[in-house]
């Protein structure tokens, strides 16, 4: 195994809708009305793909959900201010960098969510770096797994890719890439490192 591939939110930062919610300092019935309704599953992939930025996905936001739209950008700037760091995952970038193996990530995120996060210091580690909106196709489309492979020469035989998402993983493997569910992080990290051997 040389390369480890890792998606962003969910697996080095902490993308959690429940948290999410939980802490707006909002009005609570807003962001639990744009999950319960699918605005995220509807509207997000034109984020994620490029195709929309942040005025635009607030802007369709206010319409989707009846809000005004200042109230949907300190929402939205919320959001992007949420993900934080998760410290297990960082430290194992840590130590599988200094162990040489070849790191990346592979990611669905906006290029306002990528500005806001790339100065981190975990980015240092990462040989490329895979942004949806940077390369306007997304998860679980094939095209971003091949931009991977050609662009940095992976063999997917030789590589591990880690995400949140099943269907994400299911693409993944059909590519060839071994692959860890990280939908519950501790479970994931025990089976990252027993199938690295660390």
């Amino acid at each position: 195994m040389k390369n480890i591939v890792f998606d962003l939110g969910g697996v080095v930062v902490d993308w959690n809708p429940e948290r999410l919610m939980q802490e707006y300092p909002g009005d609570p019935e807003m962001p639990l009305m744009l999950f319960k309704k699918g605005f995220f599953t509807s509207h997000w992939q034109d984020f994620d793909r490029g195709t929309a930025d942040q005025r635009e996905t607030v802007r369709r936001m206010s319409d989707f959900s009846g809000r005004h739209y200042d109230e949907c950008w300190d929402f939205m700037e919320f959001v992007k201010h949420s993900l934080r760091d998760i410290p297990e995952t960082q430290q194992l970038i840590k130590e599988l960098s200094a162990r040489g193996f070849r790191l990346f990530c592979l990611s669905n995120m906006s290029l306002d969510f990528y500005d806001y996060l790339k100065d981190r210091e975990v980015f240092q580690f990462f040989e490329g770096q895979i942004i949806s909106a940077l390369e306007k196709t997304i998860k679980p489309e094939k095209k971003i797994f091949e931009i991977l492979m050609e662009r940095y020469g992976v063999n997917s035989g030789e590589s591990v890719f880690i995400d949140d998402l099943e269907q994400n993983i299911r693409t993944a493997a059909e590519l060839g890439f071994h692959t860890v569910h990280f939908a519950d992080k501790e479970k994931g990290m025990r089976q990252l490192r027993n199938l690295l051997d660390c």
